[in-house]
């Protein structure tokens, strides 16, 4: 999988989520939880060499590979691996968490766990800024890749994926997990932004080849995946641009607090 793939979906993301941490002195410690590849902590150690970045994630080969890119780059990263709901750090020693669909995640770690992981970690004062899909729509992925399975498979053959989310659909459910770790100030706001697929190859390696859905789309056969192609080709294809490009619609949950 073509990890470019998946930081194009999320890359719209990285200002936002940035942004609140515009403040942090040199040296301040910030953490990135369910790093991944590390894509927003490069982000962040490009912009602000002068401070000690940390990603985790439990995924050790997507640690690897963040490792091997931070040292291609020559960006100070340190990538650890832990769970989210069992930091390896001590009582307030970090001055800003971050996240990008990690923490509040369905499928990663609880959320009132993880939660109050993060809101032990840090310091009096420090910053938290996440973005998290609250509801499959939001994402292109899930939004035309579900739909495109539907279409081709049987009826009741794909999961319902929805039931995951339908406690982060709540309004408010999200911030009532922050408040309630001891987290003040919370605020949550809708992150609407557009990402940019060079081709249509591009976008079909990442849906049909990455994620939950990849193993939906290997019981194909391949007559019903040629059809499943067509269909996908279909239903995106109001969001082709003249030079061939895909720019498909996305949008996030983005939340704040302080400790």
């Amino acid at each position: 999988m073509n990890d470019d793939n998946v930081m194009r979906l999320l890359s719209g993301l990285g200002d936002t989520l940035l942004a609140p941490l515009a403040g942090l002195p040199e040296g301040a410690h910030v953490v990135q939880l369910g790093c991944g590849t590390g894509g927003l902590s490069l982000d962040l150690a490009r912009r602000r060499p002068d401070l000690r970045v940390t990603g985790i994630d439990v995924n050790a080969a997507a640690l690897d590979a963040g490792r091997a890119r931070a040292a291609r780059e020559g960006l100070a990263v340190d990538f650890r691996r832990m769970p989210m709901e069992r930091l390896d750090l001590a009582d307030g020693g970090v001055d800003a968490v971050i996240s990008r669909m990690g923490l509040l995640m369905p499928g990663t770690a609880p959320f009132d766990v993880a939660s109050r992981e993060a809101a032990r970690v840090l310091r009096t004062g420090g910053t938290l800024s996440i973005g998290t899909w609250a509801e499959l729509a939001g994402s292109p992925y899930t939004r035309f890749g579900l739909g495109v399975l539907r279409q081709v498979l049987p009826p009741g053959a794909v999961p319902a994926f929805e039931t995951a989310f339908a406690g982060s659909a709540r309004p408010g459910a999200l911030e009532g997990h922050l408040t309630a770790a001891g987290l003040r100030d919370v605020t949550g706001a809708w992150c609407d932004w557009t990402t940019r697929y060079p081709s249509f190859d591009a976008w079909w390696a990442f849906v049909a080849g990455f994620g939950p859905l990849k193993a939906l789309f290997d019981t194909l056969d391949p007559p019903r995946y040629d059809e499943a192609r067509a269909v996908m080709a279909d239903v995106i294809g109001e969001y082709r641009t003249g030079d061939g490009a895909y720019e498909l619609p996305a949008t996030a949950r983005v939340l704040t607090a302080r400790r």
